[in-house]
């Protein structure tokens, strides 16, 4: 079923036209790591203005902010086809990062929000690490993801894979590079790495915390299901992650795969029987509970009263996230009260 989705040069041409992207199960574009604007309930909390210092100048900026604009002129040179200055912004992007070296007491990471940061932290702790944790102001994780978007367009697979290596490394909770690594998994020039590519968009999937990183996972978990002949697994896939993105069309046509192979199965199935299959198959039919915890430790640390309708941002989003959350619902309601 590999044949039936887009060649490597159609993927350039989309990429060329705007779009970095992800090939997800149907074969058409789906974005990965995109430059998104500042949330106010996420990425804006940290409201920091620091010197950052890159090969060419230093400059004093939200590092956020910082990522989102170098992305935005990397995207603009691929669009108009200068990959040169494309490769040299990359570049510039992971400038200086061989010199940060983590030790037993610290570690340097590379976010793009401070939700990412975050959830880090949580996982860090959980695993017993009591490590500092240094958000380096550079956009180093997006430079290698960027470069290993280059090489694979230019047909260097193992380098592009070891480049998105890099970028997770420095950023190990995007759910969109692990999105990336399993369709460059499926799209080796050596030969798909099925196994491979599953475990990467089961992780996608485990750490996306908005409905276009979660639809896309389990888009991509859909498509590997295929190749395996886990059809009833496929189609539940490919019917919640509907829920997450209704207007995404490569799910329906997904579907229509599905149901020329087994219209049985296609007509039996609803949602609630699709998150059934998920559960017995133990892959996440919604988001994982980390994602609202970080949330509500984020809101936690706005104290003053002043900032209380940052708190309400945050637990807003949580409850977006698990309507079924009573906790969350509670410390809305008080907030929402003063």
């Amino acid at each position: 079923m590999l044949k039936k989705y887009l060649p490597i040069g159609l993927l350039a041409a989309a990429m060329l036209a705007g779009q970095l992207s992800a090939q997800q199960s149907s074969g058409k574009p789906a974005p990965a790591a995109k430059p998104a604007a500042v949330n106010a309930a996420t990425d804006g909390i940290t409201d920091r203005m620091v010197p950052i210092k890159v090969a060419s100048q230093t400059v004093k900026a939200d590092p956020v902010v910082l990522t989102n604009q170098m992305m935005l002129v990397f995207m603009e040179r691929m669009k108009t086809g200068n990959l040169k200055e494309a490769r040299d912004i990359a570049n510039e992007m992971v400038f200086g990062s061989e010199k940060l070296q983590d030790t037993d007491q610290k570690v340097f990471k590379s976010f793009h929000s401070a939700m990412e940061m975050e959830l880090f932290r949580l996982l860090e702790q959980r695993s017993g690490s009591k490590r500092e944790i240094d958000w380096v102001e550079q956009p180093i994780s997006d430079g290698y993801y960027f470069l290993a978007i280059l090489d694979f367009q230019e047909g260097k697979h193992e380098e592009a894979l070891a480049n998105l290596q890099k970028a997770i490394f420095w950023n190990p909770v995007r759910s969109a590079f692990f999105a990336e690594r399993g369709f460059m998994f499926l799209r080796k020039n050596s030969g798909a790495d099925i196994v491979s590519a599953q475990v990467a968009y089961e992780k996608a999937l485990e750490l996306a915390d908005n409905p276009e990183d979660f639809a896309a996972a389990l888009r991509g978990l859909a498509f590997v299901l295929v190749e395996r002949r886990e059809l009833q697994k496929a189609l539940a896939c490919l019917i919640v992650s509907k829920e997450f993105d209704a207007d995404e069309s490569d799910a329906d046509e997904e579907i229509q795969f599905i149901r020329g192979i087994d219209p049985g199965l296609v007509a039996s199935m609803n949602l609630k029987t699709a998150r059934d299959v998920l559960k017995n198959a133990k892959i996440l039919s919604t988001y994982a509970p980390e994602h609202v915890a970080v949330l509500v430790r984020l809101a936690d640390s706005y104290k003053s009263p002043k900032d209380a309708q940052r708190a309400v941002l945050l637990l807003k989003k949580a409850k977006e996230m698990a309507p079924g959350n009573t906790e969350v619902a509670n410390r809305l309601k008080v907030l929402e009260k003063k």
